[in-house]
Protein backbone atom coordinates (compact mmCIF):
# COMPACT_ATOMS: atom_id res chain seq x y z
CA UNK A 1 0.00 0.00 0.00
CA UNK A 2 3.22 1.90 0.23
CA UNK A 3 1.88 4.79 3.14
CA UNK A 4 1.85 3.88 6.84
CA UNK A 5 -1.53 5.20 7.93
CA UNK A 6 -0.28 5.47 11.43
CA UNK A 7 2.11 7.95 10.83
CA UNK A 8 5.04 9.97 9.21
CA UNK A 9 8.43 11.39 10.41
CA UNK A 10 8.94 14.57 8.83
CA UNK A 11 12.88 16.58 7.80
CA UNK A 12 11.76 19.63 6.96
CA UNK A 13 13.96 23.00 5.46
CA UNK A 14 13.18 25.85 7.63
CA UNK A 15 12.96 28.86 5.17
CA UNK A 16 14.49 30.78 8.36
CA UNK A 17 17.84 28.93 8.26
CA UNK A 18 17.83 27.75 4.25
CA UNK A 19 19.30 24.30 6.01
CA UNK A 20 17.49 21.11 6.33
CA UNK A 21 17.12 19.50 9.97
CA UNK A 22 17.08 15.94 10.44
CA UNK A 23 18.09 12.89 12.46
CA UNK A 24 17.68 13.68 16.42
CA UNK A 25 15.64 16.94 17.66
CA UNK A 26 16.51 20.50 18.97
CA UNK A 27 18.78 21.64 15.50
CA UNK A 28 16.92 24.94 14.96
CA UNK A 29 17.66 27.89 17.20
CA UNK A 30 13.42 28.53 17.47
CA UNK A 31 12.95 25.36 19.32
CA UNK A 32 15.66 25.58 22.29
CA UNK A 33 16.14 22.22 24.62
CA UNK A 34 13.81 19.99 22.36
CA UNK A 35 16.34 17.24 22.59
CA UNK A 36 16.48 13.51 23.99
CA UNK A 37 19.24 14.16 26.68
CA UNK A 38 16.90 16.68 28.05
CA UNK A 39 13.95 14.98 27.98
CA UNK A 40 15.60 11.77 29.22
CA UNK A 41 18.51 12.95 31.49
CA UNK A 42 17.14 16.48 33.46
CA UNK A 43 13.64 18.26 32.64
CA UNK A 44 11.58 18.53 35.38
CA UNK A 45 8.16 19.12 33.56
CA UNK A 46 6.49 17.41 30.04
CA UNK A 47 3.55 19.33 29.22
CA UNK A 48 1.40 19.65 25.98
CA UNK A 49 -0.39 22.13 24.34
CA UNK A 50 -2.84 21.50 22.31
CA UNK A 51 -4.42 23.68 19.27
CA UNK A 52 -7.05 22.51 16.85
CA UNK A 53 -8.73 24.32 13.97
CA UNK A 54 -12.22 24.77 14.59
CA UNK A 55 -14.12 21.87 12.75
CA UNK A 56 -11.31 19.53 13.69
CA UNK A 57 -11.47 19.11 16.83
CA UNK A 58 -9.62 16.02 18.76
CA UNK A 59 -11.30 13.76 20.24
CA UNK A 60 -12.29 13.52 23.90
CA UNK A 61 -14.24 11.66 26.70
CA UNK A 62 -14.05 8.28 27.75
CA UNK A 63 -14.15 4.35 26.90
CA UNK A 64 -17.10 2.33 27.54
CA UNK A 65 -14.91 0.91 30.13
CA UNK A 66 -14.35 4.76 31.50
CA UNK A 67 -11.36 5.45 30.47
CA UNK A 68 -10.30 8.93 29.41
CA UNK A 69 -8.68 8.35 25.66
CA UNK A 70 -6.03 10.99 26.79
CA UNK A 71 -5.18 8.39 29.14
CA UNK A 72 -3.69 6.39 26.57
CA UNK A 73 -1.10 8.96 25.44
CA UNK A 74 -0.29 9.98 28.83
CA UNK A 75 0.09 6.28 30.30
CA UNK A 76 2.47 5.61 27.80
CA UNK A 77 4.33 9.14 28.26
CA UNK A 78 4.45 7.77 32.09
CA UNK A 79 5.74 4.49 30.75
CA UNK A 80 9.05 5.62 28.55
CA UNK A 81 9.83 7.57 31.39
CA UNK A 82 9.24 5.44 34.29
CA UNK A 83 13.51 4.45 34.19
CA UNK A 84 13.83 8.24 35.21
CA UNK A 85 15.66 8.84 39.16
CA UNK A 86 13.35 11.25 39.32
CA UNK A 87 10.33 10.82 36.93
CA UNK A 88 9.22 14.37 34.99
CA UNK A 89 5.75 15.66 35.99
CA UNK A 90 3.71 15.06 32.87
CA UNK A 91 0.55 17.22 31.70
CA UNK A 92 -1.54 15.95 28.99
CA UNK A 93 -5.11 18.20 28.63
CA UNK A 94 -7.67 16.23 28.49
CA UNK A 95 -11.09 17.97 27.79
CA UNK A 96 -11.34 20.47 25.12
CA UNK A 97 -11.67 23.40 27.44
CA UNK A 98 -8.31 22.66 28.33
CA UNK A 99 -7.00 23.00 25.08
CA UNK A 100 -6.93 26.11 22.89
CA UNK A 101 -9.33 26.65 19.36
CA UNK A 102 -8.51 28.31 16.41
CA UNK A 103 -9.81 29.66 13.59
CA UNK A 104 -10.16 27.43 10.62
CA UNK A 105 -7.31 27.95 8.21
CA UNK A 106 -9.34 27.45 5.07
CA UNK A 107 -6.04 24.98 3.59
CA UNK A 108 -6.31 21.96 1.97
CA UNK A 109 -2.27 20.55 2.15
CA UNK A 110 -0.27 21.46 4.89
CA UNK A 111 4.11 21.45 4.19
CA UNK A 112 6.01 21.79 7.06
CA UNK A 113 6.67 24.68 6.62
CA UNK A 114 3.28 25.78 6.63
CA UNK A 115 3.22 24.01 10.42
CA UNK A 116 5.76 25.51 11.68
CA UNK A 117 4.00 29.09 10.57
CA UNK A 118 1.11 28.33 12.30
CA UNK A 119 2.86 27.20 15.14
CA UNK A 120 4.69 30.99 15.51
CA UNK A 121 1.39 32.20 14.87
CA UNK A 122 -0.47 30.87 18.09
CA UNK A 123 2.23 28.79 19.97
CA UNK A 124 1.92 29.74 23.88
CA UNK A 125 5.23 29.55 26.22
CA UNK A 126 8.49 28.30 25.08
CA UNK A 127 10.14 25.84 26.42
CA UNK A 128 12.79 25.54 28.92
CA UNK A 129 15.68 23.29 30.27
CA UNK A 130 13.12 22.37 33.09
CA UNK A 131 9.94 22.84 31.13
CA UNK A 132 9.90 20.56 28.40
CA UNK A 133 6.77 21.47 25.95
CA UNK A 134 5.24 19.50 23.12
CA UNK A 135 2.83 21.51 20.64
CA UNK A 136 0.18 19.24 19.13
CA UNK A 137 -1.89 20.79 16.25
CA UNK A 138 -4.84 18.80 14.92
CA UNK A 139 -5.76 20.21 11.24
CA UNK A 140 -8.16 19.76 8.37
CA UNK A 141 -6.84 19.23 5.39
CA UNK A 142 -3.79 16.53 4.38
CA UNK A 143 -0.20 16.56 4.96
CA UNK A 144 1.70 17.40 1.32
CA UNK A 145 5.33 17.34 0.77
CA UNK A 146 4.67 20.00 -2.00
CA UNK A 147 3.66 18.08 -4.86
CA UNK A 148 0.33 17.22 -3.53
CA UNK A 149 -1.70 15.84 -1.05
CA UNK A 150 -0.40 12.31 1.10
CA UNK A 151 -3.78 11.57 1.75
CA UNK A 152 -2.72 8.63 4.01
CA UNK A 153 -0.96 10.23 6.11
CA UNK A 154 -2.58 10.81 9.42
CA UNK A 155 0.49 12.51 11.70
CA UNK A 156 3.62 13.95 11.32
CA UNK A 157 6.42 14.73 13.80
CA UNK A 158 8.52 17.79 12.39
CA UNK A 159 12.33 16.91 12.74
CA UNK A 160 14.37 19.52 14.81
CA UNK A 161 11.35 20.45 17.19
CA UNK A 162 8.37 19.75 19.60
CA UNK A 163 5.59 19.95 17.08
CA UNK A 164 3.15 17.08 16.06
CA UNK A 165 0.37 17.59 13.18
CA UNK A 166 -2.82 15.46 13.23
CA UNK A 167 -5.01 15.21 10.10
CA UNK A 168 -8.74 15.07 11.20
CA UNK A 169 -9.32 14.15 7.79
CA UNK A 170 -7.57 11.25 7.47
CA UNK A 171 -8.36 9.97 11.67
CA UNK A 172 -11.85 10.49 10.77
CA UNK A 173 -11.78 8.09 7.35
CA UNK A 174 -10.14 5.51 9.25
CA UNK A 175 -13.25 3.57 10.53
CA UNK A 176 -16.42 3.09 9.29
CA UNK A 177 -18.05 5.12 11.67
CA UNK A 178 -16.06 8.58 11.77
CA UNK A 179 -17.04 9.12 15.24
CA UNK A 180 -16.77 5.70 16.62
CA UNK A 181 -14.42 3.87 18.50
CA UNK A 182 -11.56 2.63 16.02
CA UNK A 183 -11.16 6.37 15.00
CA UNK A 184 -10.36 7.36 18.71
CA UNK A 185 -8.02 5.25 19.31
CA UNK A 186 -6.66 5.90 16.03
CA UNK A 187 -5.99 9.18 16.71
CA UNK A 188 -4.16 8.58 19.75
CA UNK A 189 -2.06 5.85 18.76
CA UNK A 190 -0.54 8.20 16.20
CA UNK A 191 0.36 10.68 18.69
CA UNK A 192 1.84 7.63 20.39
CA UNK A 193 3.71 7.25 17.28
CA UNK A 194 4.76 10.85 16.74
CA UNK A 195 5.56 11.14 20.32
CA UNK A 196 8.00 8.60 20.20
CA UNK A 197 10.16 10.64 16.79
CA UNK A 198 9.95 13.78 18.90
CA UNK A 199 11.85 11.93 21.94
CA UNK A 200 14.28 10.33 20.35
CA UNK A 201 13.15 6.85 18.78
CA UNK A 202 13.86 4.91 16.60
CA UNK A 203 17.56 5.33 16.86
CA UNK A 204 16.25 8.99 16.57
CA UNK A 205 18.53 10.75 19.54
CA UNK A 206 18.15 8.03 22.50
CA UNK A 207 20.52 5.37 20.86
CA UNK A 208 19.51 1.71 20.81
CA UNK A 209 20.76 -1.05 23.38
CA UNK A 210 19.73 -3.35 20.76
CA UNK A 211 19.09 -3.61 16.42
CA UNK A 212 15.70 -2.83 15.94
CA UNK A 213 15.81 0.00 13.37
CA UNK A 214 14.22 -0.58 10.33
CA UNK A 215 16.87 1.04 8.24
CA UNK A 216 14.06 0.82 5.16
CA UNK A 217 11.71 3.30 6.94
CA UNK A 218 13.76 5.65 8.94
CA UNK A 219 13.45 6.03 12.46
CA UNK A 220 10.91 2.93 13.03
CA UNK A 221 11.14 -0.41 14.53
CA UNK A 222 11.17 -3.73 13.22
CA UNK A 223 9.13 -4.83 15.78
CA UNK A 224 5.92 -5.26 14.47
CA UNK A 225 3.60 -5.36 17.62
CA UNK A 226 5.24 -1.98 18.46
CA UNK A 227 3.47 1.49 17.89
CA UNK A 228 7.11 2.30 16.34
CA UNK A 229 6.32 -0.04 13.47
CA UNK A 230 6.18 1.47 10.12
CA UNK A 231 2.75 0.12 9.09
CA UNK A 232 3.37 0.20 5.49
CA UNK A 233 0.77 -2.06 4.37
CA UNK A 234 -2.38 0.00 5.08
CA UNK A 235 -5.36 0.25 7.18
CA UNK A 236 -5.96 -3.58 7.90
CA UNK A 237 -2.90 -3.60 9.74
CA UNK A 238 -3.38 -0.71 11.56
CA UNK A 239 -6.73 -1.87 12.76
CA UNK A 240 -5.19 -5.73 13.51
CA UNK A 241 -2.65 -3.58 15.94
CA UNK A 242 -5.27 -1.49 17.38
CA UNK A 243 -7.67 -4.40 18.55
CA UNK A 244 -5.09 -6.27 20.87
CA UNK A 245 -5.68 -2.65 23.17
CA UNK A 246 -9.29 -2.33 22.42
CA UNK A 247 -10.02 -5.56 23.39
CA UNK A 248 -7.43 -5.85 26.25
CA UNK A 249 -7.64 -2.44 28.04
CA UNK A 250 -4.05 -2.03 27.72
CA UNK A 251 -2.95 1.13 26.87
CA UNK A 252 0.69 1.23 26.64
CA UNK A 253 1.83 0.68 23.03
CA UNK A 254 5.43 0.57 23.12
CA UNK A 255 7.47 -2.62 22.19
CA UNK A 256 10.17 -3.82 24.55
CA UNK A 257 13.23 -2.81 22.66
CA UNK A 258 11.81 0.66 22.65
CA UNK A 259 11.24 0.96 26.66
CA UNK A 260 14.76 -1.08 26.92
CA UNK A 261 16.30 1.90 24.74
CA UNK A 262 14.53 4.25 27.08
CA UNK A 263 15.98 2.42 30.57
CA UNK A 264 19.67 2.50 28.78
CA UNK A 265 19.26 6.36 28.15
CA UNK A 266 17.64 7.35 31.49
CA UNK A 267 19.32 9.39 34.39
Amino acid sequence: MGKTLLGSFVTICFLLTASCSGGSSGSDSSFPYSTAKNYFKSTATISMEIYYETGSEPFTGATAGGMNYWDILEDNLTAIFQYRSTPPTITVPKTLAEMTSIPAQGKTEWTGIDIVNLHKQYHGQLPSSRDSRFYLYFLDGNYSTGSGPETGVIGVSLSGTPIIAIFKDVVRSSGMNPNGVVPRYVEQSTLVHEMGHALGFVNNGVPMVTAHQDTAHGAHSTNTDCVMYWMNEGASDLSQFLQNYISSGDTVMWGPEVLQDAQGYSE
